[in-house]
């Protein structure tokens, strides 16, 4: 059995278990499941684990499919889909013992001389991260929300990765790829008409949960500098919101853009309390 986790670096290193085959393990999460950015994050490692270093990951798809319980290792299945001279494709299932909690595809590309063309920008006056309060679970990721109106469907989050990421590219994609699943459900509930709430009785009045994910990775950045997400929803309906969010560096650059659908489903009836919600 692996040691649990203390940092990121120590989360990301991932035990060789067979052919492609790799086995995770979690920090214990408050909320008591696993952070599905922590599976996405070992999954893109994992398949990044059988791609050659003049392969960079572009884009990842994935699907949350069960919880991740926290009480055992979560073991990765690689399938090698592609190979390719300009792009590699991989397939990860990840799994615990009562079956698949993720799946996963990521397309890999070899990098090429092109233009560069940025058209979306940061906005601005966003207050700078370090006059917000942290709302983070004490390491590995850091996030401070930007102060938002109901209605707007719109939701400003600063995350960091802590700083044992390291210099390495792959490690750092990760990280970007472990914060992106958090704001997305936030937008969707910025947009709903029962979301108008204190943000403490947000758990007591909807049951939320990502549905599925996408990460496009548009250029290099660190993860371990503060990043802005900047998430707008686009569609809530059938208990289900679709959030479309633009990652930008502190310079303004646009490097990654993420989408996600969210389950956001009005709890129906007076009960026992529910367990703590994962950051959102």
């Amino acid at each position: 059995m692996l040691p649990e986790p203390r940092n990121y670096a120590e989360m990301l290193a991932l035990k060789p278990y067979g052919p492609d085959t790799f086995v995770g393990v979690s920090p214990p999460y408050r909320w008591g499941r696993i952070y599905g950015g922590q599976v996405i994050a070992q999954a893109l490692s994992a398949a990044c684990s059988t791609v050659d270093d003049a392969h960079g990951v572009h884009s990842l798809h994935a699907y949350f499919i069960l919880g991740g319980r926290l009480d055992e290792p979560v073991r990765y299945e690689v399938d090698r889909v592609r190979n390719g001279l300009s792009f590699l494709t991989r397939r990860v299932v990840a799994r615990q013992s009562y079956g698949a909690i993720l799946t996963l595809e990521a397309s890999f590309h070899s990098p090429e001389e092109a233009p560069r063309v940025q058209t979306m920008m940061a906005p601005l006056n966003v207050p700078d991260p370090e006059t917000l309060p942290e709302e983070g679970w004490g390491f590995m990721l850091e996030r401070r929300t930007v102060p938002y109106v109901h209605g707007s469907g719109r939701v400003l989050t600063w995350v960091r990765v802590d700083e044992s990421v390291g210099d390495n590219p792959v490690a750092q994609t990760c990280a970007l790829a472990l914060a992106s699943d958090t704001s997305a459900v936030a937008a969707v509930r910025a947009t709903h008409p029962q979301g108008d709430i204190p943000r403490e009785q947000h758990n007591d009045v909807f049951m939320g949960a990502s549905l599925d994910h996408a990460v496009w990775f548009h250029q290099h950045t660190r993860a371990d500098d503060w990043l802005l997400l900047d998430f707008s929803c686009h569609f809530v309906g059938g208990a289900r919101g679709l959030s479309i969010g633009q990652v930008f560096d502190r310079d303004g650059q646009h490097v990654a853009t993420i989408v996600q659908e969210a389950l956001l489903r009005a709890r129906r009836a007076a009960g026992t309390p529910p367990p703590p919600s994962a950051p959102d």
